[in-house]
């Protein structure tokens, strides 16, 4: 059963997906009310409420490409620690990935740790095309699915053969290596299996160099066991899909993973019209996502202060939630900056704080693609990023923002303040944003890639 009244797993148990499911140690509830049963319902104490148009139980299935088609989507939401909200791009492209194998008719069940992120999906589709299922697989550290033992294989196994889907599709966390005793198991049905990998990867510890009896190297089986923990499950795959061209490189760099089944598809945005943006003189500089020092947070601080001194009118605005507040906020008060700088944390509607932005500034020290910068390019905004990961691909240098090497304030300020004290420079960069926006980073185009990866499918078989 799944999450919503009515919506039953054809091929399932009466109460979801069977003992395959029992490892996750749920607390569940049924349509009626009366008794638990296997698949999860909706965690609305974590979602908050809104009214629906039609609930999803009176609509009509969607006409299907191939009625036998059914993709199992496995993924990880630890969005809130501490006190903060993480909410950031991967939940983003996990609901369009999910939303978009719903528009081509495909069936699907989410397995998820964490906290639920389907509310939205779970209202607009038909109850009989997406169930949703809490697992537990993976805690907040994101272990127990990691390492490949034999008894965690064959509890996926059984969990896969529940489902009855003929696609895994694993939306990866821990730098590409949060799945991998599923893809293995998957792998071991004949099931498709294709991977998401949306950071850059973790690195290799450094070699010891050491030698046994002072002329033998050393094996270092733990280096080989580490290597061996990502090659074994990339090769189970079909395709492996990366954001950016740069951390799929580094990634067959660093473990070896094949590069023949690499996919490159980047993050994709709703494209605004131009006229969207107009605005007077640019002032209003803003970050968004995590405030941490992966995000170069405090990179950004020390070069608005030399912003602030040639522009007495401007402002910055941190939009994320993140364990740096508290220090940048104490810093900016004694630069004498209190007044123009403003952290008002986590907002999930973009689409109204977009609108006051005048330059994005990303000047992260780890990136792979920054979703946040694709938004601000889709509607006209030019971004300040830093050379890392995929954010070069994602801003042409000179003609949409520019691009800064990592941990230099000076040379991030000297940007920014390009942008500003220049309006013709400013409305260039913000025309040619919104073409490259287009060109790039359609969200239907890529979707449309994405859901043939997934599928397996020809190009331009999904409309």
């Amino acid at each position: 059963m799944s999450s919503r009244t009515g919506a039953t797993r054809p091929g399932s148990e009466s109460c979801g997906v069977g003992k395959a499911s029992q490892e996750a140690k749920k607390t569940t509830v049924s349509s009626t009310g009366s008794k638990p049963c296997d698949a999860m319902m909706i965690d609305n104490s974590t979602t908050p409420s809104r009214a629906a148009p039609r609930l999803a139980a009176d609509r009509e299935p969607p006409s299907v490409i191939d009625a036998g088609r059914s993709v199992a989507v496995i993924a990880v939401h630890h969005i809130r620690a501490n006190g903060y909200t993480y909410t950031g791009g991967a939940e983003k492209y996990i609901c369009q990935a999910v939303g978009s194998l719903l528009d081509a008719g495909v069936r699907v069940h989410v397995g998820y740790s964490g906290t639920s992120i389907y509310e939205d999906l779970l209202l607009r589709a038909h109850p009989t095309q997406l169930t949703v299922e809490r697992t537990g697989w993976l805690n907040d550290v994101l272990s127990g699915d990691a390492r490949l033992e034999l008894k965690t294989v064959r509890l996926r196994r059984r969990w896969l053969r529940a489902i009855g889907a003929d696609t895994l599709f694993a939306v990866q966390q821990a730098g590409g290596g949060s799945f991998g005793a599923s893809l293995i198991a998957a792998r071991s049905l004949g099931m498709r299996v294709v991977s998401s990998i949306r950071q850059s990867p973790t690195p290799l510890p450094p070699s010891t160099h050491k030698r046994w009896f002072g002329c033998v190297p050393s094996p270092e089986l733990w280096r080989r066991r580490l290597l061996w923990r990502r090659r074994v499950p990339a090769w189970c795959c079909d395709a492996i899909i990366f954001n950016s061209h740069r951390v799929a490189d580094a990634h067959c760099m660093t473990y070896g993973l094949p590069r023949h089944r690499t996919r490159i598809i980047y993050n994709g945005e709703t494209v605004r019209d131009p006229d969207e943006h107009a605005r007077g003189k640019p002032s209003h500089i803003a970050s968004i996502g995590r405030v941490t020092k992966a995000k170069g947070a405090d990179v950004l601080l020390d070069a608005f202060a030399k912003v602030a001194d040639e522009h007495p009118d401007s402002h910055l605005t941190y939009y994320g939630d993140g364990p740096l507040i508290p220090e940048l906020s104490a810093r900016a008060d004694r630069l004498g900056l209190s007044d123009r700088v403003s952290f008002p944390g986590y907002r999930p509607d973009h689409d109204e704080i977009f609108p006051n932005i005048d330059v994005c500034v990303q000047p992260s020290r780890r990136e792979s693609m920054s979703n946040s910068v694709v938004e601000a390019l889709a509607r006209g905004i030019p971004c300040v990023v830093t050379d890392v990961g995929g954010l070069p691909e994602t801003v042409a240098d000179g003609e949409t923002g520019f691009v800064v090497p990592v941990n230099r304030p000076d040379r991030c300020a000297a940007a920014i303040c390009r942008l500003l004290k220049d309006r013709e420079t400013f409305a260039r960069f913000s025309r040619a944003a919104g073409q490259r926006a287009r060109k790039h980073f359609d969200i239907h185009h890529l979707m449309r890639e994405t859901v043939d990866t997934i599928l397996g499918t020809e190009p331009g078989a999904i409309v």
